[in-house]
Parts: C-alpha cells; sequence; structure tokens
C-alpha cells in the first residue's frame, strides 16, 4: 500500500512484563500482553528516539483533539500500525475493474471481490423489492 494512504498511526504503549517464577509463565504473559494505552499519532513513534525526553503524549481517539501524557519511563514497548485512508485505497482498487466491465461486458455484468476469489456473474432476471422487510 503506497505511503500517503497512511491517514495516522495507532499506538500501542506496553508496560515492562511482571517477573515470573517460572520461564513457561512468563512466555505465556508474554504472548497475551495487553497495552495499557491506546491511541493515535500523526507519527509513528521510536522508544529509542524518546529516551532523552521525559514524556510522550498520544491522542486519544483517531478524530480527537484531547491527548494522554505519559511518563517515558513507564513505556516499556511501543506498538505502531498504520491507519490508512480506507476511502482513497478502496477507490484505487475498484476504479481498475469499473473500467474493466464498462469496457468488456454490457452492464447486466456484476463482479463479486473477496479476498481470495473474484466472480463474475450476469443477471438474467432481476427484481428488487422492500415489501417483506421488517423495521
Amino acid at each position: 500500500m503506497k505511503v500517503e494512504n497512511i491517514k495516522c498511526w495507532k499506538i500501542e504503549l506496553f508496560e515492562e512484563p511482571k517477573p515470573s517464577a517460572s520461564i513457561v509463565n512468563s512466555l505465556i504473559a508474554s504472548e497475551s500482553r495487553h497495552p495499557f494505552f491506546i491511541g493515535y499519532s500523526k507519527d509513528p513513534v521510536n522508544l529509542e528516539e524518546l529516551r532523552d525526553e521525559q514524556f510522550i503524549t498520544i491522542h486519544r481517539d483517531l478524530d480527537s483533539l484531547e491527548t494522554s501524557t505519559f511518563r517515558i519511563s513507564r513505556v516499556h514497548e511501543v506498538k505502531c500500525s498504520p491507519v490508512h485512508d480506507a476511502d482513497n485505497s478502496f477507490e484505487e482498487a475498484a476504479k481498475p475493474l469499473i473500467k474493466w466491465l464498462a469496457e468488456n461486458v454490457h452492464p447486466h455484468h456484476t463482479a463479486i471481490v473477496t479476498s481470495n476469489r473474484a466472480e463474475l456473474l450476469m443477471g438474467e432476471s432481476v427484481i428488487n423489492t422492500d415489501e417483506y422487510l421488517k423495521d
């Protein structure tokens, strides 16, 4: 996916794992760890670059101005995941298929696309009704 489609970054903050008496328990605990805070940032957070800083400030919600601030010393690990601008990337992916349909088949054809399959269909007869829908 193109870098310009990244809307922002989802930031997950993790505390240092608590020591366990057994190696097996500590491995299980590290696999099932949960972040103590999930928020969003315009840029990815690199913990190594922030070691000289005292605090980190992250937006609470994707479209909110509200922020939360944490001491860097509390943060043991940071996981950054890109949040893509879904509207633009979906449009970019769909337009070539729409163009192909318009140039190669008649208007009664439809395409159903999933993550592992694409199906080209032709409708012989279609009727639409909302008569039997219940609110």
